[in-house]
């Protein structure tokens, strides 16, 4: 492997991670409440309730043709009874982690360009979450969650992060690939940074930390997984055609074949499209 051109320092960018605002409390408490089996849901439903930026957003994505209710909910609880607390809990975390990150990075960073690709990936692992009955909302917060460290990157360091925007342009490489040839980091191992400083549920790390190269653990095929098809069906990337390798044992693991995505890959486009137009517009 040969040196970075721009090596960072682990501690300094620990620092700027520590220093970088924290998502609010309610977030952060319902990212926690992820991995957990035995939920107050009335207590979490009233600080959501309190929380109007959070309450309005959430009941414009519910609202939003991609739940295609018979008629318009107009306040929390019947959000909650037409679709469930875990449906509502991530539309809450989906306008909120997006809500959260409205901090301008510098490097050539485009974040409109980003958080379309966290929706693809998003929505392709919430669509693969569900094939095999796993915790389709948990996957579809992961998902959104996975690319996190490329936006601190360009946030804590522009000036390096322009070099690997470049150096990415020059060799037509993966963004993995740049990262390492100019700062000896990746931005799986800055995402895995910030959520251990915010405290985020394993599960969540996993999924961040090896959705490029996933070794038997289940978060992170299902996000590998849901990359390379978000990747495949050129949903909200600007690098259309460069389709990562699929790491076929990943997709054995986790069961999937031919047969279980055909009728997945439609139900995809729809669902991305309506997400990006309630999540970001």
């Amino acid at each position: 492997m040969s040196t970075p051109t721009h090596p960072l320092d682990r501690d300094e960018l620990a620092r700027r991670i520590a220093a970088l605002p924290a998502l609010p409390p309610l977030v952060m408490d319902l990212l926690a409440s992820l991995q957990q089996e035995d939920l107050d849901v009335a207590t979490l439903a009233r600080r959501i309730a309190a929380d109007q930026g959070l309450l309005v957003r959430t009941l414009r994505i519910a609202n939003s043709p991609f739940y295609g209710l018979a008629g318009q909910v107009d306040s929390l609880d019947e959000a909650i009874l037409v679709l469930g607390f875990r449906t509502v809990r991530s539309l809450v975390l989906g306008a909120g982690i997006v809500g959260g990150f409205r901090h301008k990075a510098g490097g050539g960073f485009r974040a409109g360009v980003f958080w379309r690709h966290s929706v693809a990936v998003a929505v392709c692992a919430r669509a693969l979450a569900r094939a095999r009955r796993a915790n389709a909302e948990a996957a579809f917060t992961g998902g959104l969650l996975h690319d996190l460290g490329r936006y601190v990157m360009a946030l804590c360091y522009p000036l390096e992060f322009e070099r690997v925007v470049h150096l990415q342009a020059q060799r037509d490489c993966p963004h993995l690939e740049a990262e390492r040839a100019v700062l000896g980091v990746d931005h799986a191992e800055v995402g895995v940074m910030l959520a251990r400083a915010w405290g985020l549920p394993e599960g969540l790390i996993e999924g961040i930390s090896c959705h490029h190269e996933p070794g038997e653990n289940g978060a992170a095929d299902l996000m590998h997984c849901a990359e390379v098809l978000a990747h495949a069906l050129e949903l909200g990337h600007e690098h259309r055609g460069m389709v990562p390798p699929m790491d076929h044992q990943a997709w054995q693991r986790g069961g999937f074949d031919a047969v279980t995505l055909a009728p997945l890959l439609g139900q995809i486009e729809n669902e991305y499209e309506e997400v990006c137009n309630a999540l970001l517009s």
